[in-house]
């Protein structure tokens, strides 16, 4: 059996899953870059995606959670794809596509690697992807396991 190797899409178990799976489909966004065309971004990270990791208002200011507090708060999941689909871009590839010019790349990789993740490992698609073409799991604790999708 060949295994290949998987990028992934992570995300919130308890928030995100239920609205992906009511829509069939893993939807691109813009995330707030009004002058952005959406893109769907996916990992190359086995075990999460840091810069996936969500942030929270805290007493002092906005603090972004440990990944236990991640897990507990909203749960985790990810939808998996093979990394030699024709639709992936890589980072650099993926900016290019969006309009980012170089200076706000360095910046945004510069915030990635802050928190604790790798240019190198993300990639984009310019669409929807169906469920039905992923594979999903959820983070129990110890190990992704498979997840049936409803």
């Amino acid at each position: 059996m060949i295994c290949k190797e998987m990028v992934h899409h992570y995300t919130t178990e308890n928030h995100h899953l239920p609205l992906i799976l009511a829509s069939g489909a893993l939807i691109p966004s813009n995330a707030g870059a009004a002058h952005e065309p959406p893109l769907l971004w996916f990992s190359k990270a086995q075990r999460w995606e840091k810069t996936a990791t969500k942030m929270v208002q805290a007493e002092d200011g906005l603090r972004l959670l440990t990944f236990a507090e991640q897990l507990a708060k909203f749960g985790c999941v990810r939808f998996s794809l093979a990394s030699d689909d024709p639709r992936l871009m890589n980072w650099v590839d993926a900016c290019k596509y969006a309009g980012i010019t170089s200076t706000a790349r360095r910046k945004l990789e510069a915030v990635g690697r802050k928190r604790g993740g790798s240019p190198i490992e993300w990639f984009a698609i310019a669409g929807n992807v169906s469920v039905t073409e992923l594979r999903l799991e959820r983070f129990d604790g110890t190990h992704w396991v498979d997840r049936p999708p409803f």
